[in-house]
């Protein structure tokens, strides 16, 4: 299941994991935990006698300040403690460059104290009607834009993973434009995606297969899963987010590739508005405030100055926060919400920093806020003694959560303990990383308007217990690109065949159950230990099933049958604990999953027969086939408006155009949604 290593590249339950191991102590499952030996630990005392020395202070337990000094932040909600603003200056002064737009691109203290000031605003915000008039940013008008062509097919708005989309989309012939708001750039730390994830992108043509090799830092394995207190061993894998990508060299490759076809970026960019027209939408594009606003970090001819434009199609990559979903989500506040702090920091055991883990807890539910915090780790390409943690928790909206500086604050003291360390100060801190994740259950969110569409993140496509990132736009990119080419190529860039692009999709919404079980609501009190007991349990029941049950499901990929083995099973091993699964839910919740799993049924069924069922050839047949390029060309004009749309050879069938677009898109919904696409 890709968690937040991918997430925070914008950014991805189960099994009888738990070990009573914790850190520094000896694993039973055969994976090293942090080291012990006493010669593991005369290597880490010459590291921190390094480490200290780079930063030019003593080792003086003057230099350890109490968590409990703070100081008021300039959001005036939050309270940033010393030590964060300690440790966060010590980066900020070796920091060198420019740093990436996007979640995790950010580690300074104004960037902590941004995300802050977001984070309370979402948490405070009026709702409903008490909202006011939403903001506009997209408006509709009856006029045509009187120009004989827009200047682009495809307008792809935020360009960190949308270049991705939009690469792919200039390999099938379309003129694609990528408007980046900051530098066109990633990130220093790595983005963790599983190999096959990243060969995808070959076959789309938007990295060749040197490329995507090029682009791996490293690789590791075994993956581990373990949950506190349960009396299991722990969850060996291998082959899961095990393949660490260099965000700066992919987007470089993917950038050339993408502006060597012809196509066209436009960072430091400014989107202001757009105006939907009958024929076309315009985008009020300006050069960003700032240095260097409206200026190309590439030396590109095909870098072009930020300016007002015009295209068929918009794409919306801009992440929960853009200004289109704004309009259209005002006065909502998110169902759930991923906080998540993290670091990579240089001075880990070599020897115990060849392994990961995907998901794993050393504490009960915490009583200062009532949740569960949650361990991801991945040793670094940076070097052998660099590792990545992070520590993630899930909840609501609700205005007495805790900030991402209080987060930060437990992890500078957990995160040593996790790791087999005495402190914070053991390690030299390379980045520090923060986010917010929120997501809604109405998701994914149809178009809204003609000629706009959203993906990624904007989409609310991203599983609820992986919030977003990479991995969730790689395995959406070859139905989000063959829909999109149909759309443009048949000339249905309407509001309602837009919105077939982003379908109900019940594996999706049925893992909202998963995620209001690993969170505690407001005044609730589970007992302590339910959370872990939980994933235990349920992780225990699916490596008995078999990898057929477990992977899937550890990539983020719910299937009616898998889930069904995995629930009755769990119903006859622990009868007593159903219950208390119940009591945690609710209700309303548990109706509410009762009538997605049953779709999810429906979908599946669906799903196979129009693959391989008694049904699929006439299912192909009513669907036709639908238009490329490739096909154009070798037929002739005729379709997307180019020369009257009459009818091709290849487009014969007893449905009109309209209706096998439809019904393409539709047989598109019954695969991903039942997570019939999934394939190792």
């Amino acid at each position: 299941m890709p968690f937040l290593a991918t997430a925070l590249a914008s950014g991805q339950v189960p099994s009888p994991i738990a070990t009573g191991a914790r850190a520094g102590s000896a694993s039973t499952s055969g994976v090293a935990t942090p080291p012990v030996s006493r010669n593991s630990l005369l290597r880490r005392l010459r590291l921190r006698t390094t480490v200290l020395r780079s930063r030019g202070r003593a080792s003086s337990p003057s230099n350890a300040t109490p968590t409990t000094t703070s100081a008021v932040s300039s959001t005036g909600d939050a309270l940033v403690s010393e030590r964060t603003r300690r440790l966060l200056a010590g980066i900020e002064s070796k920091a060198v460059g420019e740093q990436a737009s996007g979640a995790g691109g950010g580690t300074t203290l104004k960037a902590l104290q941004r995300a802050d000031a977001v984070w309370s605003s979402i948490r405070n915000m009026p709702t409903g009607d008490a909202a006011g008039p939403a903001p506009t940013f997209v408006v509709e008008s009856n006029e045509r834009l009187g120009v004989p062509r827009c200047d682009y097919d495809v307008a792809v708005c935020g360009g960190t993973l949308g270049i991705l989309v939009a690469a792919a989309l200039q390999a099938r012939g379309q003129r694609v434009l990528v408007i980046e708001r900051g530098a066109l750039m990633g990130r220093d730390q790595e983005w963790n995606i599983s190999r096959p994830e990243l060969m995808s992108l070959v076959p789309l043509g938007v990295l060749t297969k040197e490329q995507a090799e090029g682009c791996v830092s490293i690789e590791f394995n075994p993956i581990r899963c373990g949950f506190h207190g349960v009396d299991a061993p722990n969850l060996i894998t291998r082959d899961i987010l095990n393949t660490g990508v260099k965000p700066a060299l992919l987007l470089e490759c993917v950038r050339e590739n993408f502006e060597r076809m012809g196509g066209v970026v436009m960072e430091r960019a400014s989107l202001n508005g757009i105006t939907v027209h009958p024929d076309g939408a315009w985008l009020n594009v300006s050069p960003a405030g700032g240095p260097g606003g409206g200026e190309s970090t590439a030396a590109s001819p095909v870098a072009h100055a930020p300016g007002p434009v015009t295209t068929r199609l918009v794409v919306d990559c801009m992440g929960f926060g853009s200004p289109i979903v704004r309009q259209v989500r005002h006065g909502q506040k998110p169902d759930g919400v991923c906080l998540v702090v993290g670091s990579c920091a240089r001075g880990f055991d070599e020897e115990s920093n060849q392994s990961a883990d995907l998901i794993f807890t050393t504490t009960d539910i915490r009583p200062d806020f009532q949740g569960q915090y949650f361990w991801e780790a991945f040793p670094a390409g940076s070097g052998p003694v660099d590792r990545t943690t992070y520590m993630f928790t899930y909840m609501d909206a609700d205005p007495s959560r805790p900030s991402l500086a209080s987060l930060l604050d437990d992890y500078w003291d957990l995160m040593p303990k996790y790791q087999g360390l005495d402190s914070i100060d053991d390690l030299e801190l390379l980045r520090v990383l923060f986010g917010y994740f929120p997501t809604y259950r109405d998701s994914p969110l149809p178009a809204q308007w003609d000629r706009i569409t959203q993906i990624g993140d904007a989409s609310g496509m991203q599983s609820p217990l992986s919030f977003g990132g990479l991995a969730a736009l790689l395995r959406h990119i070859p139905r989000l690109t063959d829909g999109m080419e149909d759309a443009l190529l048949s000339d249905f860039l309407d509001r309602e065949c837009l919105a077939a692009l982003n379908q109900y999709q019940p594996a999706l919404s049925a893992s909202w159950l998963f995620q209001k079980c690993m969170s505690v609501a407001p005044g609730a009190r589970p007992p302590p230990d339910f959370i872990n007991n939980l994933m235990g349990i349920n992780f225990g029941v699916m490596e008995s099933l078999g990898d057929d049950v477990m992977r899937p499901f550890l990539q983020d990929v719910v299937q009616f049958g898998s889930l069904g083995k995995t629930l009755l099973t769990m119903t006859m091993t622990k009868p007593l604990f159903v219950p208390q699964i119940l009591a945690q839910a609710g209700p309303g919740p548990i109706i509410d999953w009762v009538g997605h799993f049953a779709a999810l049924a429906a979908y599946d069924a669906a799903a196979g027969l129009a693959e391989s069922g008694p049904l699929a050839s006439l299912s192909k047949s009513l669907a036709g086939t639908a238009p490329s390029q490739e096909l154009i060309r070798s037929e002739g004009p005729g379709v997307g408006g180019s020369s009257g749309g009459e009818e091709m050879a290849w487009d014969f069938g007893v449905l009109d155009a309209r209706q096998r677009f439809i019904l393409r898109r539709n047989m598109e919904a019954y695969k991903w949604g039942s997570g019939r696409d999934y394939a190792e």
